[in-house]
């Protein structure tokens, strides 16, 4: 099934996905950092990776929204992943708009653990993972967001013909 928002032939939601991603894995490891350094410049990054990531997930689920829409429509066979994919997705979103208010604006809370966003963090990366799992089962399996090509119903011509339909042998 061709994605339903594509720019040049590409689906948006497919070139969306790695901003969060990225900024909520770099978030983590900022938080990693901070506990090895004690910095508070790596407790800010944090928070603003998270900042970043959120927006990045908004227009990512907003990319992915019809594409879910078009599978509980079309594809039973992809609907469970689908909705395991949307579900998922929207518990990171809640996990890490919590992970940023608990997060004192970016700066180190003075008396308090800073543990609880780290295992909010540790938490993200886990649904991060599970929900990509569930993405690659609607691209790879279901080929949701794919364009596959319809087989050519012509022989080939060219170079690259296939030899055993012209009858003549190989020559290397």
């Amino acid at each position: 099934m061709k994605s339903r928002l594509e720019f040049a032939g590409h689906p948006i939601h497919a070139m969306l996905v790695g901003v969060p991603i990225g900024l909520y894995s770099a978030a983590l490891v900022c938080d990693g950092l901070y506990l090895l350094l004690h910095e508070s410049f790596w407790f800010r990054m944090a928070y603003w990776a998270l900042v970043f990531g959120l927006v990045g997930h908004l227009g990512a689920a907003a990319t992915g929204m019809p594409d879910f829409l078009a599978v509980m429509r079309d594809k039973t066979e992809a609907r469970r992943p689908a909705t395991s994919h949307l579900i998922f997705g929207l518990g990171l979103l809640v996990v890490q708009v919590l992970n940023l208010a608990v997060r004192n604006g970016g700066d180190v809370p003075v008396g308090v653990s800073v543990g609880v966003p780290v295992i909010m963090n540790v938490i993200g990366a886990a649904l991060t993972g599970i929900q990509g799992w569930y993405g690659g089962e609607l691209v790879f399996r279901h080929r949701i967001g794919v364009d596959v090509p319809e087989p050519p119903t012509e022989p080939a011509h060219g170079k690259h013909k296939d030899h055993k339909a012209s009858n003549k042998p190989y020559h290397y």
